[in-house]
């Protein structure tokens, strides 16, 4: 018998319904179906009447399988009360640095802070800001964070790294550029404009970003009338008019005033993705960070 056997017992009976269970669980009606069946083969008993199903396709619940739902419940509670307290002993550590670099959504990093806190209530979670993605990666590499929301590639061989999500290239605009008036600006339309550019030794994707404009004919080279190395003095240049400039999709630039983004339309297949992670010193991580990294992941 396992612990996911009862779980999916205790989720049919309480809906009755197979389907809805099934929804619930996030698992097919079949394979649900097969591990209650295989459940009451071990325990010789049906849990279900499966001859007495209503016009809603509801389930009824055999007499053997009332009495086994309140054992059930209780093995549930205590299996999950095992691992609260295997927790709550084994930790070492009373306090996670969690480095974040600038213009990380934050319903993104909200949901993250939220998911280690429901996980962990004893941990004390410090939010550190940053100004690039690779200032995330230096503080890691430094032991000033444990634990760094950041993206790849990763510029450190002593780091490790779980993606998370995934996005595109959106185009930041002040938000008088004719262009921004569009609800996406196709890349064709970009070809005379100068740029606004992080540093190349700090961009995740400087090199993909120039074989897509020179896909759509056009080149930076010449046009990049400023390199910067962080996205608040990024789009604090496109808000006085400076230039434009790419910024993967994840980024909020809802908080910057005079500034607009605006998605990217490209040819099919040509779109330059961009990859968020959770990164950490790949070397013995604490058993604490690993249950992280997997809970972001």
């Amino acid at each position: 018998m396992e612990l996911r056997q009862l779980r999916y017992f205790a989720e049919v009976a309480a809906e009755l319904h197979y389907g809805r269970a099934a929804t619930r669980l996030c698992v097919s009606q079949p394979a649900l179906s097969q591990q209650i069946q295989l459940l009451e083969s071990e325990l010789g008993v049906e849990l279900f009447d499966h001859q007495q199903r209503t016009r809603q396709r509801r389930v009824v619940l055999t007499e053997a399988g009332t009495a086994f739902l309140a054992e059930a419940k209780q093995l549930l509670f205590l299996s999950q009360q095992a691992v609260e307290n295997v927790r709550r002993v084994g930790l070492q550590q009373k306090s996670v640095e969690l480095g974040y670099y600038q213009l990380l959504r934050p319903d993104r990093l909200v949901g993250i802070v939220q998911r280690f806190t429901a996980s962990f209530p004893d941990v004390q979670f410090h939010l550190h800001e940053l100004p690039t993605f690779r200032a995330v990666q230096e503080a890691l590499v430094a032991g000033r964070i444990a634990l760094g929301l950041t993206m790849l590639p990763l510029l450190h061989p002593e780091l490790a790294a779980r993606p998370f999500g995934q996005g595109g290239l959106t185009v930041a605009l002040p938000a008088t550029h004719p262009l921004a008036a569009l609800a996406e600006v196709p890349l064709e339309a970009l070809a005379h404009e100068k740029w606004i550019e992080i540093s190349r030794a700090l961009h995740p994707v400087y090199d993909e970003i120039e074989h897509l404009c020179q896909q759509a004919g056009f080149s930076r080279r010449g046009a990049i009338v400023q390199e910067v190395s962080s996205l608040e003095l990024l789009s604090n240049l496109v808000r006085l008019g400076l230039g434009v400039a790419f910024v993967p999709s994840f980024f909020d630039l809802s908080q910057v005033p005079g500034v607009v983004a605006r998605p990217l339309r490209v040819a099919e297949g040509q779109q330059v993705t961009i990859t968020q992670c959770v990164a950490y010193l790949a070397e013995r991580p604490a058993p604490l960070l690993q249950a992280l990294v997997a809970l972001v992941g």
